[in-house]
């Protein structure tokens, strides 16, 4: 796959425009700058390889941009709905569990109170009946 897209072309001389002195000061700038810029990659690699690793690398960043720009905000989205949905079925489930525990809890405080309120009644009339007049009047 490589070498498939791998095709460096040697790079022509720099040539300063002809039409550099009739220029305003902006377009000479311009001109000035990309001059040295084709004067520098000229320099730096003349069979044209190294022009060629850049665009080979640029295209293969925006080959892994694109789909993580696009599928990136889904997946963020997706894991959102996922959080807050568990999130919710985590306060239901709570709920469902933390009710009848309730009301068990209620249940047995109720029978207690009602087994206590029982013993003491129980315990007074035992002692009403045991409590009887010493003297046997």
């Amino acid at each position: 796959m490589f070498t498939q897209h791998w095709r460096p072309r040697p790079l022509p001389a720099p040539v300063v425009d002809n039409e550099l002195p009739h220029l305003n000061g902006i377009e000479r700038a311009a001109e000035v700058i990309r001059f040295i810029l084709t004067t520098l990659e000229h320099w730096l690699s003349p069979s044209g390889q190294l022009r060629e690793f850049v665009k080979m690398n640029a295209r293969l960043s925006i080959a892994i941009a694109v789909p993580v720009v696009i599928v990136a905000p889904l997946v963020t989205l997706a894991l959102e709905q996922l959080k807050s949905w568990i999130a919710l079925l985590n306060s239901t489930m709570s709920s469902f569990i933390l009710f009848p525990l309730s009301v068990l809890l209620c249940i047995l405080l109720v029978s207690g109170m009602v087994f206590i309120g029982r013993s003491i009644l129980v315990m007074r009339i035992r002692s009403s009946q045991q409590r009887r007049d010493p003297y046997g009047y």
